[in-house]
């Protein structure tokens, strides 16, 4: 057990993380590395974490289809695995998500990174799981979609994906990015911009992201029904066979 300094990371949350699915290798870790090292600057942590140092130490711990977290401050770099807590069952239902009554501040600079201040985060999702919910979307000041408490939104019209824009307030997913970097290898177009719940609602069908979940199709919105779409399949087919 690796003793913690209790630093400011810890009195005031000023520090960050990253939490990496691993598989035989660590799936996006450059991606995930370039990130974190981002939000170190931002914060002014004086620490620059490689991947060579993570790789040595998913070795020595042993990691194999696990989620790796990383939490950084400016005294502790801390390293924790966990079991994946997404079922095959889950895809196949998909998740009903709801809104938060919560805005997500999008002038605000911890709103584009993985501070160790998660706290809203979590005690939206835990509001929403209590009402029988399994993911929560916040809007932005503006009432446009942000992003889910631990996730990425999109959704489908006539046929071309759409995804908010980073400026509505949403942190950079490594699994977004991967998307709008790669999504016209199977012929589909990715439109960034500001987006209503009215548009999400009528839309052709949706789905969510993050690097542990990979893509989840969103079964309804507030109990209302969201279209199925044979793309959110063909899509997540795509981000699976990317794994192997």
């Amino acid at each position: 057990m690796k003793n913690i300094t209790l630093d400011d990371g810890y009195s005031f949350g000023r520090g960050c993380f990253e939490t990496i699915l691993v598989k035989d290798k660590p799936v996006l870790l450059k991606e995930h590395i370039k990130r974190l090292n981002d939000s170190l600057k931002i914060l002014k942590i004086d620490k620059t974490i490689t991947v060579n140092e993570v790789m040595d130490k998913i070795e020595a711990l042993k990691i194999r289809d696990k989620a790796l977290k990383i939490m950084v401050s400016r005294e502790n770099v801390i390293y924790n695995s966990r079991e994946i807590a997404y079922k095959e069952s889950d895809y196949s239902k998909g998740f009903n998500i709801t809104m938060s009554n919560v805005k997500r501040n999008e002038n605000s600079d911890l709103t584009y990174i993985k501070s160790l201040n998660y706290l809203e985060n979590i005690i939206e999702k835990e509001k929403a799981k209590n009402k029988g919910f399994d993911e929560v979307i916040f809007l932005n000041t503006e009432n446009y979609i942000a992003e889910g408490a631990v996730s990425n939104v999109f959704f489908i019209k006539n046929d071309i994906i759409y995804t908010p824009s980073i400026e509505c307030g949403i942190l950079p997913g490594i699994i977004r990015g991967f998307l709008v970097d790669n999504i016209e290898n199977i012929g589909y177009k990715i439109v960034k911009g500001r987006f209503t719940k009215d548009e999400l609602l009528n839309c052709d069908g949706a789905f969510i992201t993050n690097s542990l979940m990979g893509i989840m199709k969103i079964n309804s919105l507030d109990n209302i029904k969201i279209n199925e779409n044979h793309m959110v399949d063909k899509i997540r087919s795509y981000y699976v066979s990317t794994l192997k």
